[in-house]
Protein backbone atom coordinates (compact mmCIF):
# COMPACT_ATOMS: atom_id res chain seq x y z
CA UNK A 1 0.00 0.00 0.00
CA UNK A 2 1.06 3.49 -0.64
CA UNK A 3 2.17 5.40 2.05
CA UNK A 4 0.35 8.31 0.83
CA UNK A 5 -3.26 6.86 0.62
CA UNK A 6 -6.12 7.27 2.87
CA UNK A 7 -6.60 5.87 5.97
CA UNK A 8 -9.79 4.30 6.29
CA UNK A 9 -12.49 6.00 7.84
CA UNK A 10 -10.75 9.67 6.58
CA UNK A 11 -13.79 10.00 4.43
CA UNK A 12 -16.27 9.47 6.44
CA UNK A 13 -15.22 12.11 9.29
CA UNK A 14 -15.03 14.78 7.14
CA UNK A 15 -18.19 14.64 5.76
CA UNK A 16 -19.40 14.44 9.48
CA UNK A 17 -17.85 18.19 10.12
CA UNK A 18 -19.48 19.89 7.23
CA UNK A 19 -22.78 20.14 8.96
CA UNK A 20 -21.28 21.02 12.26
CA UNK A 21 -18.85 23.77 10.47
CA UNK A 22 -22.35 25.10 8.46
CA UNK A 23 -24.42 25.14 11.14
CA UNK A 24 -21.53 27.49 13.66
CA UNK A 25 -21.56 29.90 10.79
CA UNK A 26 -25.10 30.33 10.64
CA UNK A 27 -25.33 30.75 14.34
CA UNK A 28 -22.66 33.43 13.83
CA UNK A 29 -24.75 35.32 10.84
CA UNK A 30 -27.58 35.05 13.38
CA UNK A 31 -25.68 36.80 16.16
CA UNK A 32 -23.92 39.48 14.26
CA UNK A 33 -27.40 40.17 12.23
CA UNK A 34 -28.95 40.47 15.61
CA UNK A 35 -26.08 42.22 17.03
CA UNK A 36 -26.10 44.79 13.93
CA UNK A 37 -29.89 45.31 14.22
CA UNK A 38 -29.34 46.21 17.96
CA UNK A 39 -26.61 48.33 17.47
CA UNK A 40 -28.75 50.06 14.61
CA UNK A 41 -31.44 50.33 16.62
CA UNK A 42 -29.40 52.11 19.55
CA UNK A 43 -28.29 54.83 17.28
CA UNK A 44 -31.14 55.75 15.77
CA UNK A 45 -32.77 55.75 19.31
CA UNK A 46 -29.58 58.05 20.38
CA UNK A 47 -29.93 59.63 17.16
CA UNK A 48 -34.03 60.46 18.00
CA UNK A 49 -32.83 61.62 21.57
CA UNK A 50 -30.06 63.72 20.10
CA UNK A 51 -32.77 65.57 17.49
CA UNK A 52 -35.27 65.93 20.64
CA UNK A 53 -32.17 67.50 22.61
CA UNK A 54 -31.58 69.89 20.07
CA UNK A 55 -35.15 71.30 19.07
CA UNK A 56 -35.11 71.84 22.77
CA UNK A 57 -32.02 74.07 22.80
CA UNK A 58 -33.16 75.25 19.25
CA UNK A 59 -36.84 76.79 20.73
CA UNK A 60 -34.89 78.07 24.32
CA UNK A 61 -32.27 79.60 21.91
CA UNK A 62 -35.37 81.41 19.79
CA UNK A 63 -36.60 82.56 23.58
CA UNK A 64 -33.16 83.91 24.46
CA UNK A 65 -33.09 85.54 20.83
CA UNK A 66 -35.99 87.23 21.28
CA UNK A 67 -34.98 88.43 24.88
CA UNK A 68 -32.13 90.26 23.48
CA UNK A 69 -34.48 92.23 21.23
CA UNK A 70 -36.09 93.23 24.15
CA UNK A 71 -33.18 94.87 25.99
CA UNK A 72 -32.55 97.03 22.92
CA UNK A 73 -36.22 98.36 22.96
CA UNK A 74 -38.43 97.26 25.55
CA UNK A 75 -41.50 97.46 23.51
CA UNK A 76 -40.21 95.35 20.37
CA UNK A 77 -42.90 93.54 21.26
CA UNK A 78 -45.48 97.03 20.73
CA UNK A 79 -43.35 98.10 17.61
CA UNK A 80 -42.39 95.02 14.93
CA UNK A 81 -43.23 91.72 14.22
CA UNK A 82 -40.43 89.66 14.90
CA UNK A 83 -39.19 88.23 11.77
CA UNK A 84 -39.10 84.61 13.49
CA UNK A 85 -43.03 85.34 14.53
CA UNK A 86 -46.02 83.67 13.19
CA UNK A 87 -47.74 86.59 10.93
CA UNK A 88 -50.13 88.44 13.69
CA UNK A 89 -53.74 89.15 12.21
CA UNK A 90 -55.27 92.33 13.78
CA UNK A 91 -58.78 93.20 14.07
CA UNK A 92 -59.72 93.85 11.30
CA UNK A 93 -58.44 90.66 9.86
CA UNK A 94 -55.14 91.89 7.88
CA UNK A 95 -52.33 89.44 7.89
CA UNK A 96 -49.17 91.37 8.71
CA UNK A 97 -46.48 89.30 7.74
CA UNK A 98 -42.64 88.27 9.92
CA UNK A 99 -40.48 91.74 9.86
CA UNK A 100 -43.29 94.13 9.58
CA UNK A 101 -43.88 97.38 11.55
CA UNK A 102 -46.75 97.14 13.82
CA UNK A 103 -48.95 99.69 15.81
CA UNK A 104 -48.70 100.58 19.22
CA UNK A 105 -51.39 99.30 21.72
CA UNK A 106 -53.18 97.01 18.83
CA UNK A 107 -54.04 93.39 20.01
CA UNK A 108 -53.37 90.70 17.29
CA UNK A 109 -54.10 87.06 16.95
CA UNK A 110 -52.95 83.83 15.20
CA UNK A 111 -54.63 81.42 12.88
CA UNK A 112 -53.18 78.15 12.75
CA UNK A 113 -50.37 76.08 13.42
CA UNK A 114 -46.75 77.77 13.28
CA UNK A 115 -46.19 79.02 9.80
CA UNK A 116 -42.66 80.61 10.32
CA UNK A 117 -39.58 78.71 10.33
CA UNK A 118 -36.23 80.47 10.50
CA UNK A 119 -33.02 78.21 10.45
CA UNK A 120 -30.82 78.55 13.70
CA UNK A 121 -27.93 75.77 12.82
CA UNK A 122 -26.57 73.07 11.37
CA UNK A 123 -26.93 70.19 13.87
CA UNK A 124 -25.44 66.26 14.38
CA UNK A 125 -28.59 65.10 13.51
CA UNK A 126 -30.15 67.26 11.19
CA UNK A 127 -30.90 71.39 10.94
CA UNK A 128 -33.16 73.25 13.31
CA UNK A 129 -35.69 75.83 12.56
CA UNK A 130 -37.96 77.58 14.91
CA UNK A 131 -40.79 80.20 15.27
CA UNK A 132 -42.23 82.54 17.94
CA UNK A 133 -45.49 83.48 19.23
CA UNK A 134 -46.08 86.51 21.59
CA UNK A 135 -48.43 87.41 24.25
CA UNK A 136 -47.87 91.31 25.21
CA UNK A 137 -48.34 92.52 29.14
CA UNK A 138 -51.58 92.41 30.39
CA UNK A 139 -52.42 96.22 31.71
CA UNK A 140 -50.76 96.90 34.91
CA UNK A 141 -47.81 94.27 34.05
CA UNK A 142 -44.58 93.72 32.76
CA UNK A 143 -44.69 90.31 31.57
CA UNK A 144 -43.90 88.93 27.79
CA UNK A 145 -44.81 85.45 26.68
CA UNK A 146 -42.83 84.01 24.42
CA UNK A 147 -43.88 80.42 23.24
CA UNK A 148 -40.91 78.85 20.58
CA UNK A 149 -41.44 75.84 18.53
CA UNK A 150 -38.44 74.01 16.97
CA UNK A 151 -38.24 71.71 14.42
CA UNK A 152 -35.36 69.39 14.07
CA UNK A 153 -34.50 67.24 10.81
CA UNK A 154 -38.05 68.40 9.48
CA UNK A 155 -36.94 66.79 5.83
CA UNK A 156 -36.00 63.46 7.48
CA UNK A 157 -38.38 60.49 8.48
CA UNK A 158 -38.26 60.93 12.03
CA UNK A 159 -38.33 64.96 12.61
CA UNK A 160 -38.44 66.03 16.14
CA UNK A 161 -41.06 69.06 17.11
CA UNK A 162 -40.57 70.64 20.53
CA UNK A 163 -42.56 74.04 22.20
CA UNK A 164 -41.21 75.75 25.15
CA UNK A 165 -42.87 78.76 26.66
CA UNK A 166 -41.75 81.44 28.99
CA UNK A 167 -42.58 84.42 30.38
CA UNK A 168 -40.05 87.30 31.09
CA UNK A 169 -40.17 90.72 32.54
CA UNK A 170 -37.78 93.50 33.40
CA UNK A 171 -36.96 95.46 36.87
CA UNK A 172 -39.37 98.84 36.75
CA UNK A 173 -38.45 101.55 38.88
CA UNK A 174 -41.58 101.37 40.18
CA UNK A 175 -39.97 98.24 42.05
CA UNK A 176 -37.56 100.80 44.01
CA UNK A 177 -39.28 103.15 47.20
CA UNK A 178 -36.42 105.99 46.03
CA UNK A 179 -34.34 106.24 42.95
CA UNK A 180 -32.78 109.26 42.60
CA UNK A 181 -29.69 111.28 40.71
CA UNK A 182 -29.06 113.33 44.05
CA UNK A 183 -27.92 112.11 47.41
CA UNK A 184 -30.21 110.89 49.31
CA UNK A 185 -30.62 111.69 53.25
CA UNK A 186 -33.13 109.76 56.05
CA UNK A 187 -33.71 111.15 59.23
CA UNK A 188 -33.78 109.03 62.76
CA UNK A 189 -37.05 108.10 62.84
CA UNK A 190 -37.64 106.69 59.22
CA UNK A 191 -38.05 103.32 58.33
CA UNK A 192 -37.81 102.61 54.49
CA UNK A 193 -39.12 99.84 53.35
CA UNK A 194 -38.09 99.77 49.77
CA UNK A 195 -34.87 99.79 48.13
CA UNK A 196 -32.97 102.79 47.30
CA UNK A 197 -30.97 104.05 44.35
CA UNK A 198 -28.85 107.01 44.63
CA UNK A 199 -26.03 107.75 42.23
CA UNK A 200 -24.30 109.76 44.42
CA UNK A 201 -24.68 108.89 48.24
CA UNK A 202 -27.68 107.92 50.64
CA UNK A 203 -27.28 108.82 54.00
CA UNK A 204 -29.26 106.96 56.72
CA UNK A 205 -29.79 107.56 60.02
CA UNK A 206 -32.98 105.03 60.21
CA UNK A 207 -33.49 102.14 59.57
CA UNK A 208 -33.53 100.30 55.79
CA UNK A 209 -35.23 97.12 55.83
CA UNK A 210 -34.55 96.44 51.69
CA UNK A 211 -31.36 96.76 49.97
CA UNK A 212 -29.53 100.12 49.86
CA UNK A 213 -27.28 101.07 46.45
CA UNK A 214 -25.21 104.52 46.16
CA UNK A 215 -22.86 104.99 43.21
CA UNK A 216 -20.16 106.60 45.68
CA UNK A 217 -20.89 105.91 49.06
CA UNK A 218 -23.16 104.42 51.80
CA UNK A 219 -23.30 106.06 55.47
CA UNK A 220 -24.96 107.22 58.45
CA UNK A 221 -23.96 110.42 59.39
CA UNK A 222 -26.20 113.02 61.55
CA UNK A 223 -23.76 116.03 61.06
CA UNK A 224 -23.92 116.11 56.69
CA UNK A 225 -26.34 115.29 53.87
CA UNK A 226 -23.37 113.46 51.63
CA UNK A 227 -21.16 110.70 53.07
CA UNK A 228 -17.91 111.48 54.42
CA UNK A 229 -17.40 107.62 54.60
CA UNK A 230 -18.45 104.35 54.23
CA UNK A 231 -20.81 102.49 56.49
CA UNK A 232 -22.89 99.14 56.63
CA UNK A 233 -23.95 98.29 59.76
CA UNK A 234 -26.30 95.94 60.65
CA UNK A 235 -28.48 98.01 62.73
CA UNK A 236 -29.57 100.62 60.28
CA UNK A 237 -28.98 98.51 56.80
CA UNK A 238 -30.93 95.45 58.10
CA UNK A 239 -31.10 94.37 54.10
CA UNK A 240 -27.35 95.07 53.14
CA UNK A 241 -25.74 98.20 51.33
CA UNK A 242 -23.63 98.23 47.95
CA UNK A 243 -21.26 101.18 47.24
CA UNK A 244 -17.94 101.78 45.67
CA UNK A 245 -16.06 100.27 48.48
CA UNK A 246 -18.43 97.19 49.34
CA UNK A 247 -18.08 93.77 48.62
CA UNK A 248 -20.06 93.31 45.98
CA UNK A 249 -19.94 96.27 45.13
CA UNK A 250 -22.31 98.77 43.35
CA UNK A 251 -21.18 98.32 40.28
CA UNK A 252 -21.29 94.44 40.38
CA UNK A 253 -25.19 94.82 40.74
CA UNK A 254 -25.51 97.65 38.35
CA UNK A 255 -22.94 97.12 35.66
CA UNK A 256 -25.27 99.96 34.15
CA UNK A 257 -25.57 102.80 36.07
CA UNK A 258 -29.47 104.10 35.72
CA UNK A 259 -29.62 106.30 32.99
CA UNK A 260 -32.65 109.12 33.42
CA UNK A 261 -32.84 110.08 29.57
CA UNK A 262 -33.68 106.18 28.95
CA UNK A 263 -37.33 107.01 30.20
CA UNK A 264 -38.06 109.16 27.52
CA UNK A 265 -38.69 106.55 25.51
CA UNK A 266 -41.27 105.35 27.93
CA UNK A 267 -43.48 108.72 28.29
CA UNK A 268 -43.37 108.49 24.50
CA UNK A 269 -44.52 105.10 23.95
CA UNK A 270 -47.47 106.24 26.72
CA UNK A 271 -48.07 109.15 24.44
CA UNK A 272 -48.47 106.70 21.25
CA UNK A 273 -50.89 104.38 23.81
CA UNK A 274 -53.00 107.68 24.67
CA UNK A 275 -53.03 109.03 20.84
CA UNK A 276 -54.58 104.61 19.74
CA UNK A 277 -57.01 104.10 22.40
CA UNK A 278 -56.12 106.11 25.82
CA UNK A 279 -57.13 109.36 26.70
CA UNK A 280 -55.08 112.30 25.10
CA UNK A 281 -55.30 116.04 25.12
CA UNK A 282 -53.78 118.66 23.16
CA UNK A 283 -55.19 122.08 24.00
CA UNK A 284 -52.35 125.23 23.99
CA UNK A 285 -55.21 127.66 25.48
CA UNK A 286 -55.58 125.89 28.61
CA UNK A 287 -53.39 126.85 31.58
CA UNK A 288 -53.77 123.21 33.14
CA UNK A 289 -55.31 120.19 33.02
CA UNK A 290 -57.65 118.95 36.57
CA UNK A 291 -58.20 114.96 36.59
CA UNK A 292 -60.27 113.38 39.13
CA UNK A 293 -60.22 109.71 39.68
CA UNK A 294 -63.86 108.50 40.87
CA UNK A 295 -64.52 105.39 42.26
CA UNK A 296 -67.14 104.12 39.36
CA UNK A 297 -63.97 103.61 37.01
CA UNK A 298 -64.38 107.34 35.70
CA UNK A 299 -62.32 110.31 35.59
CA UNK A 300 -63.31 113.68 35.60
CA UNK A 301 -60.91 115.99 33.26
CA UNK A 302 -61.25 120.21 33.99
CA UNK A 303 -59.61 123.11 32.28
CA UNK A 304 -57.89 125.19 34.78
CA UNK A 305 -57.00 128.26 34.59
CA UNK A 306 -54.34 130.34 37.42
CA UNK A 307 -51.75 132.99 38.03
CA UNK A 308 -49.70 130.45 39.47
CA UNK A 309 -50.92 126.34 39.30
CA UNK A 310 -48.62 125.58 43.08
CA UNK A 311 -50.65 127.98 44.94
CA UNK A 312 -54.12 128.42 44.07
CA UNK A 313 -57.01 128.14 41.11
CA UNK A 314 -58.51 130.85 39.94
CA UNK A 315 -61.20 128.98 37.80
CA UNK A 316 -62.45 125.69 36.46
CA UNK A 317 -64.72 124.16 33.62
CA UNK A 318 -67.66 122.10 33.58
CA UNK A 319 -65.68 118.51 34.05
CA UNK A 320 -65.88 116.15 31.65
CA UNK A 321 -66.11 112.74 32.17
CA UNK A 322 -64.38 109.56 30.77
CA UNK A 323 -63.69 106.03 31.29
CA UNK A 324 -60.05 104.85 33.00
CA UNK A 325 -58.90 103.84 29.37
CA UNK A 326 -58.27 99.56 28.89
CA UNK A 327 -55.13 100.78 27.79
CA UNK A 328 -53.98 102.37 31.01
CA UNK A 329 -52.52 105.19 28.76
CA UNK A 330 -53.45 109.05 29.73
CA UNK A 331 -51.24 112.19 28.68
CA UNK A 332 -51.90 115.95 28.45
CA UNK A 333 -49.48 118.09 26.45
CA UNK A 334 -49.96 121.10 29.05
CA UNK A 335 -49.28 120.31 32.68
CA UNK A 336 -51.51 118.47 34.21
CA UNK A 337 -53.05 118.41 38.33
CA UNK A 338 -54.04 115.52 40.14
CA UNK A 339 -56.92 116.07 42.63
CA UNK A 340 -58.04 119.24 44.08
CA UNK A 341 -58.28 119.85 48.26
CA UNK A 342 -59.70 123.86 47.42
CA UNK A 343 -63.58 124.53 47.87
CA UNK A 344 -63.28 126.17 44.57
CA UNK A 345 -66.87 125.84 42.08
CA UNK A 346 -66.45 124.52 38.90
CA UNK A 347 -68.45 126.37 36.10
CA UNK A 348 -71.56 124.00 36.20
CA UNK A 349 -71.44 124.83 40.29
CA UNK A 350 -69.85 121.82 41.04
CA UNK A 351 -68.23 122.34 44.43
CA UNK A 352 -64.59 120.69 45.55
CA UNK A 353 -62.98 119.24 47.18
CA UNK A 354 -61.95 116.78 44.63
CA UNK A 355 -60.30 114.21 46.35
CA UNK A 356 -58.94 111.19 43.80
CA UNK A 357 -59.99 107.45 44.82
CA UNK A 358 -58.51 105.34 41.31
CA UNK A 359 -60.90 102.64 39.73
CA UNK A 360 -58.24 100.71 37.21
CA UNK A 361 -54.50 100.68 36.37
CA UNK A 362 -53.61 103.83 34.58
CA UNK A 363 -50.50 106.35 34.74
CA UNK A 364 -50.41 110.31 33.61
CA UNK A 365 -47.93 111.77 32.04
CA UNK A 366 -47.13 115.63 30.65
CA UNK A 367 -43.87 117.24 29.06
CA UNK A 368 -43.72 119.66 31.53
CA UNK A 369 -45.04 120.02 35.49
CA UNK A 370 -47.47 117.60 36.80
CA UNK A 371 -48.90 118.59 40.33
CA UNK A 372 -51.04 116.60 43.25
CA UNK A 373 -53.57 119.11 44.61
CA UNK A 374 -55.20 116.37 46.85
CA UNK A 375 -55.43 113.21 48.54
CA UNK A 376 -55.29 109.99 46.30
CA UNK A 377 -56.65 106.74 47.13
CA UNK A 378 -57.22 103.32 45.76
CA UNK A 379 -60.55 101.80 45.16
CA UNK A 380 -59.48 98.31 45.63
CA UNK A 381 -56.10 97.57 47.00
CA UNK A 382 -54.07 94.71 45.06
CA UNK A 383 -56.12 95.53 41.96
CA UNK A 384 -55.56 99.28 41.39
CA UNK A 385 -52.33 101.18 40.43
CA UNK A 386 -52.10 105.00 39.25
CA UNK A 387 -48.27 106.14 37.82
CA UNK A 388 -47.94 110.15 37.46
CA UNK A 389 -44.88 111.10 35.26
CA UNK A 390 -43.23 114.51 34.78
CA UNK A 391 -40.87 115.21 32.24
CA UNK A 392 -39.78 118.04 34.57
CA UNK A 393 -41.10 117.95 38.15
CA UNK A 394 -43.66 116.49 40.65
CA UNK A 395 -45.01 119.56 43.16
CA UNK A 396 -47.25 119.58 45.90
CA UNK A 397 -49.53 122.14 45.88
CA UNK A 398 -50.47 124.99 48.56
CA UNK A 399 -54.07 124.06 48.25
CA UNK A 400 -53.40 120.33 49.21
CA UNK A 401 -55.06 119.58 52.27
CA UNK A 402 -53.97 120.54 55.76
CA UNK A 403 -53.29 116.39 56.46
CA UNK A 404 -52.15 115.00 53.10
CA UNK A 405 -52.24 111.46 51.96
CA UNK A 406 -51.44 110.43 48.66
CA UNK A 407 -50.27 106.53 46.99
CA UNK A 408 -48.80 106.63 43.85
CA UNK A 409 -45.97 105.53 42.11
CA UNK A 410 -44.22 108.81 40.66
CA UNK A 411 -41.26 110.15 38.13
CA UNK A 412 -39.95 113.48 37.78
CA UNK A 413 -37.54 112.92 35.32
CA UNK A 414 -35.48 115.98 34.93
CA UNK A 415 -36.79 117.93 37.97
CA UNK A 416 -37.61 117.33 41.21
CA UNK A 417 -39.92 115.94 43.84
CA UNK A 418 -41.00 118.99 45.51
CA UNK A 419 -43.18 120.91 47.66
CA UNK A 420 -44.21 124.38 46.60
CA UNK A 421 -42.82 126.26 49.88
CA UNK A 422 -39.93 125.38 50.64
CA UNK A 423 -40.85 125.63 54.55
CA UNK A 424 -43.46 124.20 57.19
CA UNK A 425 -46.39 126.95 56.71
CA UNK A 426 -48.81 126.48 59.36
CA UNK A 427 -51.51 124.92 57.41
CA UNK A 428 -50.21 121.43 56.63
CA UNK A 429 -49.47 119.04 58.97
CA UNK A 430 -48.89 115.83 57.82
CA UNK A 431 -47.81 113.86 53.92
CA UNK A 432 -48.33 110.49 54.43
CA UNK A 433 -46.84 109.05 50.94
CA UNK A 434 -47.21 105.67 49.98
CA UNK A 435 -45.72 104.34 46.63
CA UNK A 436 -42.55 104.79 44.59
CA UNK A 437 -40.64 107.89 43.89
CA UNK A 438 -38.14 108.46 41.42
CA UNK A 439 -36.28 111.72 40.76
CA UNK A 440 -33.60 113.35 38.58
CA UNK A 441 -32.90 116.54 41.04
CA UNK A 442 -33.67 115.11 44.61
CA UNK A 443 -36.43 117.01 46.14
CA UNK A 444 -37.93 118.04 49.62
CA UNK A 445 -41.40 118.44 51.30
CA UNK A 446 -40.50 121.06 53.86
CA UNK A 447 -43.86 122.64 53.65
CA UNK A 448 -45.17 119.50 55.96
CA UNK A 449 -44.41 119.65 59.22
CA UNK A 450 -44.49 115.69 59.58
CA UNK A 451 -43.75 113.34 56.57
CA UNK A 452 -44.03 109.74 56.28
CA UNK A 453 -42.82 107.64 53.44
CA UNK A 454 -43.59 103.99 52.95
CA UNK A 455 -43.19 101.77 49.79
CA UNK A 456 -46.46 100.10 48.51
CA UNK A 457 -45.50 96.34 48.01
CA UNK A 458 -48.06 95.92 45.59
CA UNK A 459 -45.74 97.98 43.10
CA UNK A 460 -43.59 94.63 43.34
CA UNK A 461 -46.37 92.73 40.64
CA UNK A 462 -48.55 95.70 39.73
CA UNK A 463 -46.75 97.87 37.91
CA UNK A 464 -48.69 100.99 36.38
CA UNK A 465 -48.78 100.92 32.64
CA UNK A 466 -45.92 102.43 30.27
CA UNK A 467 -44.34 102.81 33.56
CA UNK A 468 -40.39 102.96 32.75
CA UNK A 469 -38.18 100.08 33.45
CA UNK A 470 -34.33 99.56 33.80
CA UNK A 471 -32.87 99.14 30.74
CA UNK A 472 -31.00 95.57 30.05
CA UNK A 473 -32.94 94.04 32.89
CA UNK A 474 -35.47 91.29 31.06
CA UNK A 475 -35.10 88.47 32.76
CA UNK A 476 -37.20 84.71 32.62
CA UNK A 477 -40.14 84.57 35.17
CA UNK A 478 -40.83 80.81 34.65
CA UNK A 479 -39.90 78.57 31.51
CA UNK A 480 -41.61 75.05 30.98
CA UNK A 481 -42.08 72.82 27.94
CA UNK A 482 -45.67 72.88 26.22
CA UNK A 483 -48.12 71.27 23.51
CA UNK A 484 -47.08 72.88 20.22
CA UNK A 485 -50.07 75.33 19.20
CA UNK A 486 -52.26 73.27 16.67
Amino acid sequence: MSRFGTRPGTRRQRGATLPAVLGLTAALAITVAVSLTVARGGVTSAAHLGRADIAIQAADAGVNRYISRLVEDPRYYDRWVDQAEDPRVDPAGVVHPPGSPWIPGTPWTYVGPPQTQIPLQDARFGSATYSLRISPPTVGSDIVTVQAQARVDAAGPRPQVRTVQAQIAPVSIADFQMISNKEIKYGSAATTTGKLYSAVSVNHLGVATAPVFAQQKVCSEPTTVECGSHYYGSDVFRAGAYDSASTPSFSDKFPTPIDFSQFTRSVNDLRDAAQHGGVYRNNPSVTAWLVQFRSDGTMRIHRATSLKIDQALSSLSCPEIVPVPENGAVFFEQPVIVSDGSSLVDACGGRGPRDSVVDGRVTIATPGNLYIGGNIAYETSGDDVLGLIATQSIIFTQYTPRDTTVRAATLAQNGQWITSLTSYDGKHESLTYIGSQTTNQGGYASMFRTRTYGYDEVLQFLRPPFYPIIEGSWENRYWREVRAPS
